[in-house]
């Protein structure tokens, strides 16, 4: 017997984040050409929480197009491909530079694959890729 989910609330996006010490906030949003979603400078306070960052902060975001997490996270780095060395220059600058898949859903379980394409192009990034899920089970 089977069961279907008629709707399920799920939402997530992906993220570069920059993390260090007297970031250019300026010059790192001129460089990679986007709008950032988040910058704070170093004892900042954290919209959610209240928590002070210890490191200035900067943040690009993809919203998930649909209902597939990666999706979100093929735009990002379709979007930041042309910046791949100034994206790694920061890293090996000194910088703590990651991408972050985050994703939510009522589902509880969650299942997602990232394309051998997609993975050849995070590895160009040189920086970590970090997942944060948070499901919790629904009616199904």
């Amino acid at each position: 017997m089977g069961h279907a989910v008629a709707q399920a609330y799920h939402t997530g996006h992906a993220s570069l984040i920059i993390r260090g010490e007297a970031l250019d906030f300026e010059e790192i949003t001129r460089r990679l050409n986007v709008d950032p979603a988040g910058i704070l400078r170093k004892g900042g306070k954290v919209p959610v929480g209240g928590r002070k960052v210890s490191t200035d902060f900067w943040m690009y975001r993809v919203r998930m197009p649909g209902d597939d997490p990666v999706d979100a996270l093929g735009q990002l780095l379709a979007e930041l491909e042309p910046h791949v060395d100034y994206i790694r220059q920061l890293a090996d600058g000194g910088c703590d530079v990651c991408l972050r898949l985050h994703y939510q859903s009522e589902l509880g379980q969650i299942y997602f694959e990232i394309p051998v394409e997609l993975q050849s192009l995070i590895a160009r990034f040189g920086v970590r890729l970090e997942f944060s899920i948070l499901s919790w089970g629904g009616t199904v």
